[in-house]
C-alpha cells in the first residue's frame, strides 16, 4: 500500500517538480504534495528558514502556495497549503502580517462533488474550517491599517480587540476531524497547530480581560459596560467549550493536548457588577472627548462591526506581559489568571 501511495504521489507531483524553475518552487511542491499520509517537514522548514533570513521572499512564496492551492481538488494539497501559510505566523516572522486576506478561497472546497458519498467529505469539511480560521486571522493581524492593543488605547478599543480575539478562538474550535478515518498523522499535525494557536490567543485574551475590567466603571458608559459583560460571558462559555475540545484532542492523540489546562471561571460577583453597570449607566451623547461606536454582535456569525475611524479591524498581539498601572476606579474587579496548568 505504501509503495502504491508513493507511486501515485510521484505521478501527480512529478510534472510540477519537473516544471519548477527554482529551489523555492520545488520546496513548495514538496511541502504541499498529494501524499495524504504525511507531510514533508524538511521542505516546510527550509521555506520558513528562507523567509526568516529573507523576509522579502514571502510575497513570492505566498504566490506559489496560492497557485498550487487554487487549482487543486486534493484535500491533502489544500490542507498542506493552509498549514504552510499558518506556519508563517507560528514561526513569528513579522512580515507575515503583510499577507492580509488570503489570496485564495477554500470556503466551498469540495462542495462541487457529492459530499455525502465521497470518502473525502470529512477532510473537505476540515479544510474549509481551517481556511475560515486562517483567513479571519490573517485579516485581523494585517499590518496595513491596524490598531495595536496597549494601555494608551481607550477602554472601548481594548474591549473590541478582545472581543475579536474571542471570535478567532471560536473559529479555531470549529476545526475538528470527524470519524476514525481522519485519525492520521497529517490531520494530527494540523491539530497541533490549532492547539498551539488556541493556547496563545486564549491565554492572551484572558490576560487582557484581567487588565481591562478594572477600568470598566459607572462613569465610562453603557456601551463599554455592555461589551465587557458580553466578553465575560463569552469567556466563561469558551472555557467550558475549550475543556471539551482539549479532551477530544487528547483522545485523538494530539501531542500538545495531553495536558488539559485549568480554564478558571470568572467569579459570579464580577459578572453581577457588570450587569448592574449595564442596567444603570446613562450615556451623555453630547459629552466631549467620549468615543462612541455602535457594536453589533450577530450570534450566528459572531462578528463585530465598528466605525472604522474608531477601531481598526486589523491588529497584532503585543508581547508585553507587564500589567498596566492601576488607574483610579469606582468598581474593583479582581480577576484571577483564567488559564493555567
Amino acid at each position: 500500500m505504501k509503495l502504491w501511495n508513493r507511486a501515485a504521489v510521484a505521478l501527480k507531483d512529478g510534472p510540477s517538480l519537473i516544471a519548477a524553475d527554482d529551489i523555492l518552487t520545488a520546496a513548495v511542491v514538496k511541502a504541499t504534495s498529494h501524499d495524504e499520509l504525511s507531510i514533508d517537514t524538511e521542505s516546510a522548514q527550509f521555506i520558513y528558514r528562507h523567509v526568516l533570513s529573507s523576509p522579502s521572499s514571502l510575497k513570492h512564496l505566498v504566490s506559489l502556495i496560492s497557485s498550487r492551492v487554487k487549482r487543486t481538488r486534493s484535500w491533502a494539497v489544500a490542507l498542506k497549503g493552509l498549514m504552510l501559510m499558518h506556519g508563517f505566523f507560528l514561526c513569528k516572522t513579522t512580515v507575515a502580517e503583510s499577507i492580509g486576506r488570503l489570496p485564495f478561497d477554500l470556503s466551498s472546497f469540495g462542495e462541487g462533488s457529492s459530499r455525502i458519498m465521497s470518502k473525502s467529505g470529512g477532510f473537505n469539511l476540515f479544510v474549509r474550517a481551517y481556511f475560515a480560521f486562517l483567513d479571519r486571522r490573517s485579516i485581523l493581524f494585517h499590518d496595513g491599517n491596524r490598531h495595536r492593543y496597549n494601555e494608551e488605547s481607550s477602554v472601548l478599543i481594548r474591549l473590541v480587540i478582545i472581543r475579536k480575539m474571542q471570535i478567532i478562538v471560536d473559529s479555531l474550535i470549529r476545526i475538528k476531524p470527524i470519524g476514525e478515518t481522519m485519525n492520521i498523522p497529517l490531520i494530527n499535525e494540523a491539530m497541533e497547530n490549532v492547539i498551539s494557536e488556541i493556547m496563545e490567543i486564549y491565554g492572551w485574551t484572558c490576560r487582557r480581560i484581567a487588565e481591562v475590567l478594572p477600568n470598566v466603571h459607572s462613569k465610562i458608559g453603557k456601551t463599554e459596560a455592555d461589551l465587557a459583560l458580553k466578553i465575560v460571558s463569552k469567556s466563561t462559555k469558551q472555557g467550558r467549550e475549550l475543556k471539551k475540545y482539549f479532551e477530544f484532542c487528547k483522545d485523538l492523540g494530539v501531542s500538545n493536548a495531553q495536558e488539559i489546562p485549568n480554564f478558571v471561571r470568572i467569579p459570579e460577583a464580577d459578572v453581577i457588577h457588570l450587569d448592574e453597570l449595564v442596567r444603570t449607566s446613562e450615556i451623555d451623547s453630547c459629552e466631549e472627548g467620549v468615543e462612541r461606536t455602535e457594536i453589533v454582535v450577530e450570534e450566528e456569525e459572531e462578528e463585530i462591526e465598528t466605525r472604522p475611524e474608531l477601531v481598526s479591524d486589523l491588529i497584532t498581539l503585543d508581547h508585553d506581559e507587564e500589567a498596566p498601572a492601576s488607574p483610579t476606579r469606582v468598581v474593583v474587579v479582581d480577576i484571577p489568571d483564567l488559564i493555567s496548568f
